[in-house]
């Protein structure tokens, strides 16, 4: 008996309304064992096994060798060689990756695209009405899924997407944390709890600076309060202003101590009574000695023997009797 080529799976709608591309099907576990089942029996032992598995296109096809030895297996082998069994199934764990993506849909598909998946095994199938037929089988029971429960397709589903939005979820934890892609759970924890200590750490700094700054601040206006006190205290004991200007000229310096300052500084100093008669004294002490410092000649030249005789009498006797040699007819 020649061996008969089977189409053990398309990207066609199936029945179920998703469909599996065949570009993201893992073959290679289904080619280390490459059992021919019955109807998906796996408690039963195989009837043969696929040879020559194979890509065509969007096809997934292979060829039928059944065990010549196999009572059943070679009336299942007849059958096929006659016509009346014609189809194969391909047993599939639960899909690793979906996708939403409407230009993957098909008309009359209404659930994702099934874009990764790994094949279990394929069967040769009594019932052909369903044309892509498929079975998915639970990875931990070993038992096929029932997908004409609809709930169980949609829940595959479900979970296949937030699988993989969690996933996304960790590719960009990890690249927040600048991390490998293969880092595990424990380095990722690790990096996050690093990057709140951090934070917190931060947020203490920060806090000790702000309140340091803020010491800082008040001792600086402190000082300069002290310093406008001390310069107003000054311009009231040296007369540049009134004892009733204190408060109105302390508020000008906690506005602007640099012009208020420059102001005071300008302000010309009050001299006292007393001040001004001993700068008087003074200024005539110069002058009379200016005067006795010169000759006779010299003071009349520099017409200050009227100012000579005003000033100082006495000098202007001692001057005149010294030129004339007599006593001024004063």
């Amino acid at each position: 008996m020649k061996q008969p080529t089977f189409v053990l799976h398309d990207e066609t709608v199936n029945t179920y309304g998703f469909r599996m591309l065949t570009s993201g099907a893992n073959l290679e576990e289904f080619r280390k064992n490459p059992v021919i089942l019955l109807n998906h029996k796996d408690w039963e032992l195989p009837i043969g096994r696929w040879e020559n598995i194979r890509i065509e296109g969007t096809q997934i096809l292979a060829d039928a060798l059944f065990d010549e030895k196999d009572d059943i297996a070679v009336k299942i082998a007849g059958k096929v060689e006659g016509g009346f069994l014609r189809m194969a199934s391909m047993g599939a764990w639960p899909p690793e990756e979906v996708s939403d993506a409407e230009e993957l849909k098909l008309p009359g598909q209404t659930l994702p695209t099934v874009t990764r998946w790994t094949a279990r095994e394929a069967s040769i199938v009594t019932i052909g009405a369903n044309h892509n037929a498929l079975v998915l089988f639970d990875r931990q029971t070993g038992k096929p899924l029932d997908l004409t429960d609809a709930s169980t397709v949609i829940r595959l589903m479900d979970r296949l997407n937030h699988s993989k939005n969690d996933s996304n979820m960790d590719n960009t934890l990890k690249e927040i944390l600048k991390l490998q892609d293969s880092a595990q759970d424990a380095e990722v924890i690790g990096a996050v709890k690093q990057l709140i200590e951090n934070h917190d750490r931060l947020a203490r700094e920060n806090q000790e600076l702000k309140e340091t700054a803020a010491r800082a601040e008040t001792e600086r206006k402190e000082a300069r309060h002290a310093e406008a006190v001390r310069l107003v205290d000054a311009a009231i004991a040296d007369g540049r202003i009134h004892a009733a200007g204190k408060e109105a000229y302390l508020k000008l310096f906690d506005a602007d101590f640099e012009n208020t300052r420059a102001t005071l500084d300008a302000i010309p100093r009050r001299q006292s009574v007393t001040g001004r008669i001993r700068e008087g004294e003074r200024q005539q002490v110069t002058e009379l000695s200016d005067l006795a410092g010169k000759s006779w000649n010299e003071l009349d030249k520099a017409g200050r023997l009227v100012e000579l005789k005003d000033k100082a009498p006495e000098l202007y006797r001692e001057k005149f009797k010294a030129e004339f040699g007599t006593e001024p007819n004063m």
